[in-house]
Formats: C-alpha cells, sequence, structure tokens
C-alpha cells in the first residue's frame, strides 16, 4: 500500500493550488470565526483506477480547528481542470471542459452509492466555477491578513469569510455544489464517500464514472481506495476461471 502520510514535518510541496488538483475540504458552519480547512491532496491524475492505496493524517488540524470530528464537520473532495482558464493539468483525461471530479457521501457505509447522471447545464460550469475558487481562496494574497493561517505544508485554514467552501455547502445550493444535477457532496463526520468523475461529454445525459471511495475514520486519517484498473479485473476474472476450471476437472 502507497500511503502519502501529512504531518508537520509533511515533505509535500508548499501549498500552492493549481487548476487541476483535487482538494479535500472540511468546515463547520458560516458563523462568525467557523473554519474551512482546505487540503491539496495533488494532481487528479493519481486518482484513477489503479492499485494503489493513499492516506492523510489530518488528526491535528480536525482537532486544532473543530476540536475533533463529529456530526458538525461536513467535508467533500473535489477537482476541477477547466482548459479554458489557459493553466491547467494536462495529465488529467476529461472529453468535456466543465468536467469536475467530486465525492458523494455513502447513507451506509457498506453501500456504494449509484453513478449519479451527468448533464450539460450551467450548474456544471457553476460547480467548476466553485471548486476552482474553493482552491484559489487559499493563494497568497487572497484575503485579507489573518483570515488565512498556514497549517502545514499543502493544509491552510480559511476563515469563513474570506472562504467558498461553507457558503458553498450551505446556500446558494442548499448543500448541493451541483446544484440541478441533483445529488449532495455532504459527508457529516467520520465515514465514507464515493468519488465520482462527471463528465458531460457530447451534451447529452450521462453517467459519472465511479473511481474509487474515500474513508474518513473517527482520528481525522483520510484513505482513498481506488478501483482496480481494467487490466487487474481481467486478471481476477482469468483467474476465476481457471480456478473455476480445475473445480470442474476435479
Amino acid at each position: 500500500m502507497a500511503a502519502a502520510v501529512m504531518g508537520g514535518t509533511s515533505a509535500m510541496a508548499q501549498f500552492n493550488y493549481q487548476n487541476g488538483d483535487m482538494l479535500a475540504a472540511f468546515g463547520n458552519g458560516t458563523a462568525a470565526g467557523s473554519k474551512d480547512v482546505i487540503v491539496d491532496l495533488g494532481s487528479i491524475a493519481n486518482f484513477q483506477p489503479g492499485p494503489a492505496t493513499q492516506s492523510w493524517d489530518l488528526s491535528s488540524y480536525m482537532t486544532s480547528q473543530f476540536g475533533g470530528l463529529s456530526g458538525s464537520v461536513y467535508w467533500a473532495v473535489l477537482g476541477a481542470n477547466n482548459p479554458v482558464l489557459g493553466i491547467y493539468n494536462h495529465a488529467v483525461s476529461q472529453a468535456d471542459t466543465y468536467t469536475f471530479w467530486s465525492t458523494v457521501g455513502r447513507a451506509d457505509v457498506n453501500t456504494q452509492n449509484a453513478s449519479p447522471a451527468v448533464v450539460r447545464s450551467v450548474a456544471q460550469h457553476a460547480a467548476v466555477n466553485n471548486i476552482i475558487s474553493i482552491g484559489q481562496t487559499t493563494l497568497p494574497a487572497s484575503a485579507s491578513p489573518g483570515l488565512i493561517t498556514d497549517l502545514a505544508p499543502g493544509v491552510e485554514a480559511v476563515d469563513v469569510s474570506a472562504g467558498v467552501f461553507s457558503t458553498a455547502m450551505t446556500s446558494p445550493y442548499n448543500g448541493n455544489l451541483q446544484g440541478s444535477i441533483g445529488y449532495n457532496v455532504i459527508n457529516n463526520g467520520a465515514g465514507v464517500s464515493d468519488l465520482f468523475k462527471n463528465d458531460p461529454r457530447s451534451g447529452a445525459t450521462t453517467t459519472a464514472t465511479y473511481l474509487g471511495n474515500f474513508t474518513l475514520d473517527n482520528t481525522g486519517i483520510l484513505t482513498f481506495s481506488p478501483v482496480p484498473e481494467p487490466s487487474t479485473w481481467m486478471m481476477i476474472g482469468s483467474g476465476a476461471v481457471v480456478l473455476l476450471t480445475l473445480r470442474r476437472r476435479k
């Protein structure tokens, strides 16, 4: 298992959000003094189907900013890679400019969510713009002094008066970052969220692509478990056929 563990001595580069990065965002409301914790998880290209599991230790930030994890802490993993902006990640595969990546919280941790429908619409554009805005709130000089706190390389605490994550989770989308697409990215406290690639493609209604799941445990460890690559599925299928053949011969 390949693990990327963050902490006070993290070897990750200094926080420098780029269009095409995956973000984990945490919040607990929009009241004065509330904080959003934004974590740059690296390139979206690292979250494609494959064998590697990744994990991040966010326990100290959950404690220092929220007093620990509870039902009042909501979170989502989000990403956008918009070629219209000029600077974007060429390693990320997508069919449409307004593709975005987002998690859907599981009601039952043992039951994977069905892939939601994706419709080419203004709501899809708004989601991309919101995700990029969340990342941009962490950039130097993006807010007045004192509203952004460097917690560690790749981790920022943003006052809700400057940020857009908590605002997007409560209003005007009422907890639904995709607007009219119709599913909720919020997951309260510890739990499991499924990661989907929402690619509108030609304009017809399509189905989002399932990429794996994120688990946040009670201590603040965030873990991504990807779906196997197609070649891995083929190997598993071939092995099953061989075993079945041997069993029948016996």
